[in-house]
């Protein structure tokens, strides 16, 4: 069987929903494939059902694991994926942070011109509707960012904490100043998981020339020479071919879209052979280059009923179910991380390299919160790991799971800034604010404040923040490590680009989400043959903009400003 589109993208995540919306609003007959199933479920839309997303049993979640991470006690590691309409964006923790200015003239510095700081803040811009009125923030785009303005008091008392440590308060993390502590948004718009298939898909309506099928797995890229054609896809127990008359676009994620490269031929030729593929375009930097946030837990028991963990009582998660099926109002309304921090591991990092992640929640290991115990969590990590790692094939089909190797913690620079993290972290935890809140350290445990019971705690306890990216490099062509142009085009073939998070050539200091849909919407006006839009080269902070007198007088070892 055969059908035919102008553009066929496969792949129904963040970036595949924006490229359908935008191609199919030009004009154009646009195929979208996506193996999963829709997202239109209550467990999806209602914020706050992420964690049932996360049980083993999900059919919403790929549950990717890592190899052995020899740096981590061997430990597999988690590596969840959306497996649905909306892909990762209809699964995350709806946080939504840009990651710092920065972050992307590195991006242009390694290879990805026209993607600076100037060139991506206007496309940040357009892809939000926030409720911050600032020339730095959009307010007409699909995706809502949202805060959470009325805190709870342990969300309350995690910005009072780091005031008391030495940090300021920071009005807009994704507006002038990312560096401090501040309530952080959420992409929920009106009590809904406010994802890119909602965004893009959902809210806008049906159009007449975007065709999505779901339950149908994408089996290789079809070549003739070095032009792409199409995908091969088995749909309702069928092969199909389906033909791209202009252009094939892969958005199948970090994992997903280098799988299919290599599948198809595409991809270090020597490890192709090795599974009997046969080398099409002999592309080295094809599951290279894999980067990933990780990141450690401080988790407190308290005794006080303020943690979300009282919501899990039969009676108040009845209410909350009547309150958001009947008015999408109440705690099942907004996600769980309303507050956050970026911080410097050193006087001389140009801009901050630590994040928090503040819950007001207790967890068992697996995230999922209990009810019979009251706590809050800080997940504290690396923001711009030097570890790289790189993901392979297990075998030639595309049903068998990959070898995903991230490489955790494989440098000591890695080392010192988890260190560090650790110890800033504790030292929120121990600010007055919390005093009356701290009834028992669960995690590392009084015992436990450097040294080698350090190292081991973080060995043991490490795990992904799911940002992983970079597998599908976008760099210039002279880059041995490079997959893509910086028009997104698969070097060596024609009419083949990759759109998503894995052309990341660097990992952003901050949640991907926001960033992997910003690259979408700038992609879509490279593949329409769109001017640009006007750069904008807003201003903003940093330690390489504080004036040396300052540095000198205002930072101290952890990188405070005062």
């Amino acid at each position: 069987m055969n059908a035919e589109f102008d553009y066929v993208i496969a792949g129904a995540g963040s970036a595949g929903c924006v490229q359908a919306r935008r191609l199919s609003d030009a004009g154009f007959k646009v195929l979208l494939l996506e193996v999963g199933p829709s997202d239109k479920s209550w467990i999806i839309r209602m914020p706050a059902g992420l964690r049932s997303a996360f049980k083993p049993t999900s059919q919403y979640n790929w549950w990717y694991y890592t190899e052995e991470q020899r740096h981590l006690n061997n430990r597999r590691i988690q590596q969840p994926r959306g497996r649905l309409l909306g892909g990762s964006s209809s699964i995350n923790g709806m946080t939504w942070l840009r990651g710092h200015p920065l972050d992307y003239d590195r991006w242009e510095a390694e290879g990805a011109t026209g993607w600076s700081w100037a060139d991506c803040a206007p496309y940040f811009k357009k892809i939000e509707s926030s409720v911050i009125d600032s020339r730095y923030r959009g307010h007409d785009g699909p995706i809502r960012a949202q805060r959470q303005e009325k805190l709870s008091p342990l969300n309350a008392a995690f910005l009072e904490a780091g005031q008391q440590a030495g940090f300021a308060l920071t009005d807009d993390v994704n507006g002038y100043r990312q560096e401090g502590v501040s309530r952080f948004e959420m992409s929920v718009r009106d009590g809904v998981r406010n994802s890119a298939a909602y965004g893009y898909l959902h809210t806008m309506g049906e159009h007449p020339d975007l065709t999505i099928w779901l339950g149908c797995e994408v089996q290789k890229i079809i070549l003739e020479g070095k032009r792409a054609v199409g995908f091969r896809v088995l749909r309702k127990g069928k092969m199909i071919d389906v033909r791209a008359r202009k252009e094939s676009i892969v958005s199948c994620g970090v994992f997903g879209s280098p799988q299919l490269l290599m599948l198809s031929g595409i991809g270090p030729a020597a490890h192709l052979r090795e599974h009997g593929i046969a080398c099409q375009v002999d592309l080295p930097g094809v599951g290279e280059n894999l980067q990933d946030h990780l990141e450690c837990h401080i988790q407190i028991e308290t005794k006080e009923p303020v943690s979300l963990n009282r919501e899990l009582q039969p009676h108040r998660m009845l209410w909350a179910g009547m309150q958001w099926f009947g008015f999408k109002k109440g705690v099942a309304s907004v996600n769980q991380c309303h507050v956050g921090a970026f911080l410097n591991s050193s006087p001389t990092t140009p801009h901050a390299d630590i994040q928090f992640h503040f819950f007001p929640v207790f967890f068992d290991k697996n995230w999922i919160p209990v009810s019979t115990t009251y706590g809050y969590r800080i997940g504290v990590g690396p923001m711009r790991p030097t570890s790289r790692g790189n993901i392979r094939l297990r075998s030639a089909k595309v049903s068998d799971p990959l070898r995903i190797d991230p490489n955790y913690m494989a440098t000591e620079e890695d080392w010192r800034v988890m260190r560090e993290s650790m110890r800033l972290g504790l030292e929120f935890a121990a600010q007055p604010a919390f005093k009356r809140y701290n009834y028992r350290e669960d995690t590392p445990g009084t015992h436990i404040r450097g040294g080698k019971a350090m190292d081991e705690f973080i060995r043991e306890d490490a795990a992904s923040a799911y940002h992983p990216c970079g597998t599908c490099k976008m760099g210039s062509s002279d880059d041995s490590t490079a997959v893509v142009d910086s028009q997104l085009r698969v070097l060596g073939v024609e009419n083949l680009r990759v759109i998503d998070a894995s052309v990341f050539p660097s990992v952003p200091s901050a949640n991907i989400n926001a960033a992997t849909i910003m690259l979408s919407e700038k992609a879509s006006d490279i593949l329409l043959g769109k001017q640009p839009l006007t750069p904008d080269s807003l201003p903003f902070h940093s330690q390489l903009s504080v004036p040396k007198a300052s540095k000198d007088v205002g930072l101290m070892s952890s990188g405070k400003t005062t």
